[in-house]
């Protein structure tokens, strides 16, 4: 999706109008699978495990990511008041939907680097055995209840598209 959004970004820059369809279903994904499914497993199961066993090297990583989930529904709520802006023909927010999907990616792109380096792999390395059974369990309860059956695939089949749309 990141790639997408860059190319989304550089068309919008370039005066393409994008479609408000693509602009809305980009939204929901960045609402939904990152934020809703992915931030939320982070933010209510995995750094709550993490503090729980004692993890105090994690403790400045946690609180950088948990920054970055702010800043990223804050730059989300941005696109989607460009978009709103730019569906109800006001052209010039087209300058400002670049700008915000430039500065989402960018951050993105940062904090996934941050969370694979400094997060993920000491988590798989420190918490035990019955505590990441306990978290995939977890996970998979936020995947049913929260996302919802089928969301996953719906949202695979949109980057398939979207990706053939604008960065093919």
């Amino acid at each position: 999706m990141l790639g997408i959004m860059e190319a989304m970004a550089e068309r919008a820059r370039g005066g393409e109008r994008l479609a408000a369809g693509d602009l809305a279903q980009t939204i929901e994904f960045l609402r939904v699978f990152v934020d809703k499914c992915h931030h939320a497993k982070e933010e209510q199961l995995l750094f709550p495990a993490m503090r729980a066993a004692s993890m105090l090297s994690a403790e400045e990583t946690i609180a950088r990511l948990l920054t970055d989930h702010v800043h990223g529904r804050d730059a989300v709520s941005h696109i989607a008041d460009a978009a709103r802006c730019l569906a109800d023909g006001d052209e010039s927010a087209s300058a400002e939907l670049a700008e915000a999907m430039a500065c989402y990616t960018v951050l993105l792109r940062d904090h996934i680097y941050r969370e694979e380096r400094d997060c993920f792999d000491l988590a798989d390395r420190e918490l035990p055995e019955s505590a990441q059974q306990t978290l995939a369990e977890g996970y998979d309860r936020i995947e049913r209840e929260v996302v919802g059956g089928g969301v996953h695939e719906g949202f695979h089949a949109l980057l398939n598209r979207l990706g053939a749309a604008y960065v093919a």
